[in-house]
């Protein structure tokens, strides 16, 4: 008899569990009351999964007016209803709570809170200083860290001239914008690489700034020397043959061709 209540009572409390609100992503727990959801950034979007529980549950409602610049919306899917709010860019870091009602077969309301922070998001710099020759690629790597639940955007802006960021140098285009935008996971790591360029010679110290969030952004001198190659100290002579005397152009002409052989 006692085994048989045993496994009644072991029954009913896998019944309970079942019967239970699941939140799925960004953390995995069974929703009891007033439940920690996850942490993002101003101006990042949370996206919170429920689970249907196995067709227990067809449908979600937000019963709670979150503060003015939050949006929050709805989407149902096969097997799991998804929840997203959109933090503003002006967001006041807090805590913030949300009454969900999740219906079907059986009805369940429960209650959720998130924390908007700053801090969340952060970039690092492996290597500051490069050498290469002029005209030749000078690479600079940095990791872009995700300490948020929302999957977030980075822009990374280099201030060296624009005819620095392209191969063919003065090839390039002055009206390109120099930034680079990357979104990395929630809660990982991401390496970036900027490619420098130089195309004049000697020693440099430029800025690289990594926007983490619209409020917050973390800068880095970086520095470069370029060494000039014999190309590059002759390749200018054909250019300057207008300024000199015409007496001199044999001697200019050979020098070229010298130039020339080593491109």
């Amino acid at each position: 008899m006692f085994k048989k209540l045993c496994i009644l009572v072991i029954i009913l409390l896998l019944a309970s569990s079942v019967s239970s609100a699941r939140l799925i992503d960004p953390i995995s727990k069974e929703i009891d009351s007033d439940e920690y959801a996850g942490s993002v950034s101003p101006g990042s979007t949370l996206e919170l999964i429920f689970s249907k529980e196995l067709g227990k549950f067809d449908s979600l409602e937000i019963n709670s007016v979150l503060p003015i610049g939050f949006k929050s919306s709805v989407k149902d899917y096969l097997e799991s209803i998804k929840v997203f709010v959109e933090i503003p860019n002006d967001a006041i870091n807090d805590t913030y709570s949300m009454k969900l009602t999740l219906s079907g077969k059986s009805t369940e309301e429960i209650e959720i809170y998130f924390v908007v922070s700053d801090g969340l998001l952060d970039a690092s710099l492996n290597n500051y200083s490069n050498e290469t020759y002029v005209g030749s690629l000078a690479e600079y790597t940095f990791t872009l860290i995700n300490n948020s639940h929302a999957d977030d955007e980075f822009i990374v802006s280099a201030s060296p001239p624009w005819y620095w960021l392209t191969e063919k140098g003065v090839f390039g285009d002055p009206t390109k914008d120099n930034t680079i935008k990357t979104i990395v996971p929630r809660k990982s790591t991401k390496e970036i690489t900027v490619k420098i360029y130089p195309q004049s010679p000697g020693e440099k110290i430029f800025n690289v700034t990594v926007y983490t969030t619209p409020k917050e952004k973390k800068e880095f001198s970086l520095k470069i020397n370029a060494k000039q190659t014999f190309k590059t100290k002759t390749q200018n002579i054909f250019f300057g043959i207008p300024f000199y005397s015409f007496s001199l152009i044999p001697s200019f002409d050979l020098i070229g061709l010298f130039s020339l052989l080593f491109n």
